[in-house]
């Protein structure tokens, strides 16, 4: 049998530098060796190489569980994985993912605790239970019942929660939260706080989406207006720069309208215009903001990048850097009944070429949704 920790560490470098991600904590995992070798390798601030996102199925099993393991399969256009949803051995708890970015993912359990959750390492970091939520004052499940000026509690539901980067490499979870016939709430806090902090309502309407670009950031809301925030402290007083909105088509209404950063570091908006007959019809939309960043241009080629979809978010790859990709497509991720369906949405062209490239028969335990999740490389 083939000694593999007795090769040599010039052996070890060559292979190491063309690991992605996922497969360099599988090469560290080996023996010493080759964990020795993936530590001279970071430590020169080496960069594993670029890793297709994944569509995350998850699975009401248990991490710790024979059977609950990340598995990923990705002989596909799209590599897909299925997630375990379930959190320890002896008390379990499902877990609902309610965003992800930067390699994590932000999910709150059926007790009402909320995590950062790494599905690489396995590492899980505390956040404040749901309970804390600004205006909260009880949890059923991850349905929250709200406290308002003496009037009967309103049901609401977290509609996402994004993970955003701060100075000093530091990580910041942004919670959206939604009350029925009121405005979106949001809230911030950071791994290890107690509670939410509440972002005044009245600063940012009707958010739906956020993101941190070159040092900001930049909250969309569902009626097409962009709030820049110019820093992530004290977000509920600051007075937000406002990009105006772009006129939209009178004849297809917005369903989903995301923020997300291309390879090429322009910030992009992405809307899926509805009506759309069998993932057809009016499509995707993509506007790229300008240099000056005060407005927002629609464009039919985002050259060599692709964009992923899903029902709460859209992470972007770089098709030169993940070449089984197709350029210039947007990727759609739905569960359907009794399947998960991912459609490419192609930009160029007078008439959208639209194609089916994954029907995934629903599994017993799958809970949806599904999403998208871009591994990054973090030492366990």
């Amino acid at each position: 049998m083939a000694d593999w920790t007795g090769l040599h560490e010039d052996l070890l470098d060559l292979v190491v530098v063309r690991l992605p991600s996922f497969d360099l904590l599988r090469f560290r995992a080996v023996c010493a060796s080759w964990r020795a070798a993936v530590a001279a390798f970071t430590a020169r601030r080496g960069q594993p190489q670029p890793d297709r996102p994944w569509l995350l199925l998850p699975t009401d099993v248990a991490a710790d569980h024979d059977d609950g393991r990340l598995l990923v399969c990705r002989d596909r256009e799209v590599p897909v994985a299925t997630l375990p949803t379930r959190l320890g051995r002896v008390t379990s708890r499902r877990f609902v993912p309610l965003g992800s970015a930067r390699g994590a993912i932000v999910a709150a359990d059926d007790l009402g605790e909320m995590h950062l959750l790494d599905p690489v390492t396995g590492v899980r970091r505390p956040l404040p239970p749901v309970a804390t939520l600004p205006l909260v004052a009880r949890v059923e499940g991850l349905q929250v019942h709200h406290r308002g000026g003496g009037v009967a509690p309103v049901d609401a539901l977290i509609q996402k929660a994004v993970p955003v980067p701060t100075p000093g490499g530091g990580v910041m979870v942004l919670a959206i939260y939604r009350q029925l016939h009121h405005r979106n709430q949001w809230a911030t806090a950071r791994p290890g706080d107690r509670s939410w902090k509440s972002v005044a309502p009245t600063s940012i309407p009707a958010v739906v989406d956020v993101v941190v670009h070159r040092g900001q950031l930049y909250a969309n809301t569902r009626y097409g207006m962009m709030y820049v925030f110019p820093e992530l402290h004290r977000l509920g007083s600051a007075s937000p720069e406002i990009i105006p909105s772009v006129t939209r088509r009178p004849s297809a209404y917005v369903e989903r309208s995301f923020l997300v950063a291309s390879p090429r570091g322009e910030l992009m908006q992405v809307e899926l215009l509805r009506p759309v007959a069998a993932a057809g019809g009016e499509g995707f939309v993509v506007r790229v903001l300008d240099e000056c960043g005060e407005t927002w241009e629609e464009t039919e080629d985002i050259g060599d990048a692709a964009v992923l979809v899903d029902a709460a978010g859209a992470v972007s790859a770089s098709t030169a850097e993940c070449p089984t990709l197709r350029p210039n497509t947007v990727y759609f991720a739905v569960d359907l009944e009794g399947e998960t369906r991912v459609w490419a949405y192609s930009l160029a062209g007078k008439h959208k070429r639209i194609e089916v490239v994954e029907a995934l028969p629903t599994a017993d335990g799958y809970r949806p949704p599904c999403f998208w999740f871009a591994p990054v490389y973090s030492q366990p």
